[in-house]
């Protein structure tokens, strides 16, 4: 077999008769500013500069990546009953393009104008409502911590149970 030149790909033989793949070693190194350079290259390619989970749009709305499999349709049902809606890009194919801007910054943007990472879709819903159901999370929650203590006293006075309170005073 010759030697291959520099920059160039070698064919070996491996112990079981088979062939393998061996890359040479680059010419020359790359001084620091180089390296540098070739970074900012890549990371503008594979966005690697930026959290793949971020979007940027509209500020009177709420972003949400929903989970998007078989299994996961219930959860984009019950979502939609709350007022989410997928986000749509009006012109996925001039964005992906770049002749148009996008209507936000996300990643995933498909041929369909949906944004999808994985198993997962971008929704939305106004900012308002999504702090309205924050708001009625918070309040069934207290209301459910109450009961369960009321619940617990209430059953342990009908079993002959003491119970007591905890004072919070020092």
């Amino acid at each position: 077999m010759s030697t291959p030149d520099a920059g160039t790909t070698k064919v070996t033989q491996t112990l079981s008769g088979g062939t393998g793949i061996a890359s040479a070693q680059p010419t020359t190194e790359l001084t620091p500013e180089q390296k540098k350079a070739r970074f900012r290259e890549l990371a503008k390619k594979s966005r690697l500069s930026k959290d793949q989970s971020t979007v940027i749009g509209d500020p009177s709305m709420h972003y949400f990546w929903a989970a998007n499999d078989v299994l996961s349709q219930p959860e984009l049902i019950r979502l939609q009953s709350l007022g989410y809606v997928i986000v749509r890009e009006p012109q996925p194919k001039e964005v992906l393009a770049g002749t148009a801007k996008p209507k936000i910054q996300a990643a995933g943007l498909r041929q369909d104008g949906t944004y999808v990472r994985g198993d997962v879709i971008l929704t939305q819903v106004p900012k308002e409502d999504y702090e309205f159901l924050i708001a009625d999370i918070e309040q069934r929650h207290e209301e459910g911590m109450s009961n369960i203590q009321d619940e617990f006293r209430s059953q342990a006075e009908q079993n002959g149970s003491p119970t007591f309170v905890v004072s919070n005073k020092k």
